[in-house]
Order: structure tokens, then sequence, then C-alpha cells
């Protein structure tokens, strides 16, 4: 397993160094993780007034500036380990991070840093290899993002 230190920070944590997990995907060569983090912020709706006697709706000649609705980002999390009784107590350390609050999420290549708090999680997928019986654990993390856009620093 190549080393991904530095790759991925919670809260200010190497997550490969005190927990041994990354961004995995689902898929060969798919991109869900990236595109979950980077989706378009959807924006609120502009406060209309709407008048029976008139056709539409009435807006502001000039129109505030945009804010965006909170969302919802799915991410595809692992653990790895060298046996499963390792796994088990690295998964629970990890969950004890996502779970304490407020998630402060730096993935190395995005120039963004996002602050979630933990929503759900699917069952885990865990693969052991037979060779050397190391453990892979993966699972789906269900974050809410209240403020899009907000820079974490």
């Amino acid at each position: 397993m190549m080393n991904l230190t530095g790759y991925m920070t919670i809260n200010g944590v190497d997550a490969w160094t005190d927990y041994f997990a990354f961004l995995c995907e689902d898929k060969v060569d798919d991109n869900f993780n990236f595109g979950e983090l980077q989706k378009p912020l959807e924006m609120k709706e502009y406060t209309t007034v709407e008048f029976r006697e008139r056709d539409g709706e009435e807006l502001p000649d000039v129109l505030p500036s945009p804010r965006y609705k909170a969302r919802d980002v799915t991410l595809y999390i692992a653990v790895y380990a060298s046996t499963l009784s390792e796994y088990n107590t690295r998964r629970a350390a990890f969950m004890e991070a996502i779970r304490a609050g407020w998630v402060n999420l730096k993935v190395k290549e995005l120039p963004t840093a996002y602050r979630f708090y933990y929503k759900g999680i699917t069952d885990a997928k865990v693969l052991e290899d037979a060779t050397d019986g190391r453990i892979i654990g993966c699972w789906k993390v269900k974050f809410r993002e209240p403020k899009p856009g907000f820079a974490v620093e």
C-alpha cells in the first residue's frame, strides 16, 4: 500500500497517519469523491413579490449577491489495516473523530477546505487479501455542509 501521508486531513490531523484512512472509489477510474466535493452549489431563490393584478413576479432592479443552499456530501472512505482487530480499532478511532462535532476536511489536490458535520454511514465492505491477510474496509459517509463555500483555514 502506498504512503498517503498528507493526502487528507480531518480537523488538522493527517487521516493516514492517525487512522490509516483515505478517500477511495467504488469503481476503477471513478472520480465520485472529487465530483461530490466540487459539485456546483445550488443557489437560494431570490425573494420575489407577486401581485394578482400584474403578470409574473417583481424583483429589485439590482439583484442581491447570490447565496447558496446547504448541501449533503457523500464520500467513499476506507481504512487500511494488517489485521481485522487493527482495522476495527482504526475504524472506531476514525468514527469517533468524525462524530465529535465539526469535520474540517482538506484534500491535497483541492484548493478548498470543507466544513461538515457527520450525518450517517453505510455498512462497510470489508475485503481481506488472501495472500497476507491485510484488510481494507470501505463505506459511504454522509456529511452536511450547512454553509457551502465557507472557507476553512
